[in-house]
């Protein structure tokens, strides 16, 4: 791995696509083994907004209790056949109870309570069994458990309804990535206690190719400039070979069109429309816009006119014949990241949110 392994675990990105890798219908030889979702797991939402019910928002105050009005879990499982919910939060370490953290793991407890179909907008049938996880280092495991202990106590001395909670431990050894299950958690995902390889890994390698959501507006404020840079490298690249898979596709003449929402939901796996975060989702959208000037600037200058971004429809590739679209083809292949200056955020314009949901399409 390029990062240290006690770095890497303390990752946020790294620890979400855990999760992720964790809850995903991967096949049996992958690299990766999916325990949850061997065990009836997937993925509900990222990053929704959960706002508590408004009467323990103001009991919370009365009995002088600190908790936010809402919080947002990095991910929400669910085990639909079993009416199960897990909220999980990203840690790069363990926290005190008297840590600014307490006020929002106050929050995620009384969201992963008694009335969590409730605060999900859910029938109480459909949300039978819920639970507060937290992905940490393995070595901040029972800081952390005392931690949780300490702040279920507090709540219900308040009269105020607190969920079960567990703390996953991520391991690393020589050749693998293990979650270290407790007794809460082995029950609640129906994996025995202990350690479970889930990544195989060799010295020196870097995962972040293999990341469902490779930048993470939210989680990547956390990271140092560098690191940041190399994650929005990675999304950059995955953007790219979107790109050119969908041009790659066609048949002049013929125009393709792309957009945004497809562009970055496709380079994600998926995820990217699972995620409810709309600031994120907005802020990620502008991310693509600004890659996406960059390569038509660069396919211009092969075939001029070739792409172009029209407001409320995204951008169109022109393949007048068979000339151009080996042109644009290679354009878009020889186009490289190491030419942009990963640094520059991008910023707001006239045409930020225009352009359409959808997938890549083809105009004869």
């Amino acid at each position: 791995m390029t990062s240290p392994p006690d770095e890497l675990l303390k990752d946020p990105l790294f620890q979400l696509n855990a999760v992720l890798w964790l809850s995903q219908p991967l096949p049996e030889d992958h690299e990766i083994t999916p325990l949850f979702h061997r065990q009836g797991f997937v993925v509900y939402a990222i990053a929704p907004l959960l706002p508590l019910p408004l009467d323990l928002q103001l009991e919370s105050r009365r009995v002088g209790v600190m908790m936010q009005a809402g919080a947002r879990p990095d991910v929400v499982l669910t085990a639909v056949s079993e009416d199960k919910f897990a909220f999980i939060e990203c840690k790069a370490s363990s926290f005190s109870i008297n840590s600014t953290n307490s006020e929002q793991a106050r929050t995620h407890l009384i969201i992963a309570g008694p009335r969590s179909a409730e605060i999900l907008g859910l029938p109480a049938r459909q949300a039978l069994t819920s639970l507060l996880s937290y992905f940490i280092p393995e070595s901040d495991h029972a800081p952390m458990d005392q931690t949780i202990t300490s702040l279920q106590t507090e709540l219900t001395n308040n009269r105020l309804p607190a969920g079960q909670a567990t703390v996953v431990g991520l391991q690393m050894r020589d050749t693998d990535v293990s979650i270290v299950i407790n007794g809460r958690g082995s029950e609640f995902f129906g994996l025995p206690t202990g350690p479970h390889p889930f990544l195989q890994r060799e010295p020196e390698t870097d995962p972040r190719p293999l990341y469902f959501i490779p930048y993470d507006p939210d989680l990547c404020g956390q990271l140092s400039e560098a690191e940041k840079n190399i994650c929005k490298r990675v999304l950059f690249e995955k953007m790219q070979s979107t790109i050119i898979a969908a041009v790659g596709r066609a048949n002049p003449p013929i125009e393709v069109s792309l957009e945004s929402q497809s562009i970055l939901n496709d380079a994600m796996c998926g995820m990217y429309e699972q995620w409810e975060n709309d600031d994120s989702a907005r802020h990620m959208r502008k991310l693509c816009r600004q890659f996406m000037e960059a390569l038509m600037r660069t396919t211009n200058s092969v075939v001029q006119g070739a792409m172009v971004f029209r407001p409320g429809e995204g951008w169109r590739v022109t393949l007048q014949n068979q000339e151009q679209y080996d042109k644009v083809i290679d354009a878009l292949t020889r186009f490289t990241c190491e030419t942009l200056d990963l640094r520059i955020e991008p910023t707001l314009d006239l045409f930020d949110g225009l352009e359409n949901d959808g997938v890549a399409r083809t105009d004869t």
